[in-house]
């Protein structure tokens, strides 16, 4: 497995994605153009940013890393959340419920991921120069697909959106993967 760097698109539309759904949380910009609860801009650069990265789970190379540290990311970030909310009490009926501190919660699970991937990363890559052997820990993709899910994570409070669009996220990225690998009936006889 050759050595990769972390997709720079991903990234940077990871991170925009996220600033955008961070400040529409906390209120500090997109507040005047919401029509009926949703503001719209920002869901609409949610969808196209999701359905960018499911053309790259699709393509890529390493796609059983990438997605599965995709979904485990929202997850975590999910039981996070979820135990926040046991420990401190709803979003509607509690007045101890801080929306800043459920959203540090949600996305210090994902930092944490990101932080162990790179520590195991570097043990086995350094064990694997001194004891020379082949095997490579897919990095890359395990970091990729952590990045790529900030935009979840960051959605996650108050109410696990995350895990709400993950699941049909998933579907499709099966479905494509489905369509993109077997050939139509039509031409599998020939």
């Amino acid at each position: 497995m050759a050595v990769k760097r972390l997709n720079i698109g991903i990234a940077l539309s990871s991170l925009l994605v996220s600033m955008m759904i961070f400040s529409w949380e906390m209120e500090f910009a997109f507040v005047e153009l919401e029509a009926e609860g949703f503001p719209f801009i920002v869901m609409y650069s949610l969808v196209g940013y999701l359905l960018y990265l499911l053309r790259f789970f699709v393509v890529s190379e390493e796609k059983k890393y990438t997605v599965s540290a995709f979904s485990i990311s929202v997850m975590v970030s999910t039981v996070a959340i979820v135990t926040y909310d046991q420990q401190v009490g709803g979003h509607f009926w509690n007045d101890d419920y801080v929306l800043e501190d459920a959203l540090l919660a949600s996305i210090q699970s994902s930092s944490i991921l990101i932080v162990v991937n790179e520590l195991v990363g570097v043990a086995v890559s350094g064990y694997n120069r001194t004891a020379n052997a082949k095997g490579n820990y897919p990095t890359s993709p395990i970091r990729t697909g952590l990045v790529a899910s900030l935009p979840l994570v960051v959605m996650n409070p108050p109410w696990a959106l995350g895990l709400i669009i993950l699941i049909p996220i998933l579907a499709l990225f099966f479905v494509l993967y489905w369509a993109s690998t077997d050939p139509p009936s039509v031409l599998a006889g020939h």
